[in-house]
């Protein structure tokens, strides 16, 4: 690791405070999206005062990470507005008070944002936050944004390969200069550099590329909720990928000679498999799941049986949102820190 935040680092990225909490192979941890809220909550959803209080409560409670989205835009047509506040703003907000937590973004829409911008905000993050940033990536999903910003939707899957190779190249080279399709840099440099020879990058759900793709240029995928056995055969798929990359195989489309390999394990590259999961947590414990959007009503046991279970398939993390819960958010994080995060606790305290 390196002290100056104009000097590049040879440090490994999956060794900071961040990664180290969150993921280890054979391990699940359980995170917490923002804005920290259910049903039941009131009209301090958006107040920062309050989920501050809130993001401390799950830091002691042995949650893993906090991840913040990044809605560039309101569109009602979707009915969630989302992080209201800026995700880089609100990520520094919250790292100065906390101090274990893994701080993530689920995840920063790539193609709408410039990637030097994208470059310095990260490691401006990673940085005052200690190496607990886990810079998760998209390619976005709304129409509205893309034609706010001047994009064809359609290219999206493109631009991001593109702006991923920039915001790389500026994260892990000094004074090196690149040429792309929206610019180009020499005789500059973006500053700070990470804490790390980068930042540990997570793509989050298909970012518009193949698995073999997500494997060569990502340190850990999280996607969605599927049916279990559909979820066996995406974890597995992952792992062969993983593997593949780390072997030299292609990267479908792997034009990017700055990421690595990822860390071995017994002989294994271990780079986590993470999905998100939307619960309604019931106040019988032993209430069996019921389908909602995303995720599931259920009992305290009956998820830790669920979580369990998705352990055994090779999941690393779960990212719990609770918008759905009809019991106070409070309330809820506090049975889930005492009945459920022990069976999954963070890595590193």
């Amino acid at each position: 690791m390196t002290s100056s935040p104009c000097t590049r680092s040879d440090g490994d990225p999956r060794a900071l405070p961040g990664f180290r909490r969150t993921y280890a192979p054979g391990r699940l941890t359980l995170g917490l999206g923002f804005p920290l809220r259910s049903r039941a909550d009131g009209d301090d959803v958006h107040d920062p005062a309050a989920q501050v209080r809130i993001a401390r409560a799950a830091e002691a409670g042995g949650f893993a990470a906090l991840y913040v989205r990044d809605i560039p835009l309101r569109v009602p047509s979707f009915g969630d507005v989302g992080q209201v506040y800026d995700p880089w703003v609100y990520l520094t907000h919250v790292a100065a008070h906390t101090s274990r937590i893994a701080l993530g973004t689920a995840g920063i829409v790539l193609p709408v944002r410039h990637p030097l911008h994208v470059a310095k905000s990260a490691a401006s993050v990673d940085r005052l936050s200690g190496g607990r940033l886990l810079l998760g990536l998209a390619s976005g999903d709304r129409p509205e944004e893309f034609r706010a910003f001047g994009l064809e939707q359609g290219e999206r899957g493109e631009r991001f390969r593109e702006n991923l190779r920039v915001m790389t190249h500026a994260l892990t080279t000094e004074m090196r200069g690149i040429r792309w399709s929206g610019g180009w840099m020499h005789s500059a440099d973006v500053v700070p550099k990470p804490t790390a020879a980068s930042v540990p990058v997570i793509m989050i759900g298909s970012c518009q590329q193949s698995v073999a793709y997500l494997a060569a240029h990502g340190d850990g995928w999280m996607t969605y909720p599927r049916d279990f056995d559909a979820q066996r055969r995406t974890a597995a798929q992952w792992r062969e990928a993983v593997a593949a990359a780390a072997a030299g195989g292609v990267g479908g489309g792997d034009d990017d000679a700055d990421r690595d390999d990822g860390e071995v394990y017994d002989g294994e590259v271990f780079k986590p498999f993470a999905q998100s999961l939307q619960i309604d947590l019931a106040e019988d414990p032993d209430e069996s799941a019921s389908p909602i959007s995303f995720g599931f009503r259920i009992g305290r046991r009956r998820l830790v049986d669920h979580l369990e279970d998705l352990r055994g398939i090779g999941v690393n993390h779960v990212q719990l949102g609770l918008g759905a819960c009809r019991r106070p958010v409070g309330e809820v994080i506090a049975e889930l820190a005492e009945h459920v995060v022990p069976h999954f606790p963070a890595l590193a305290h």
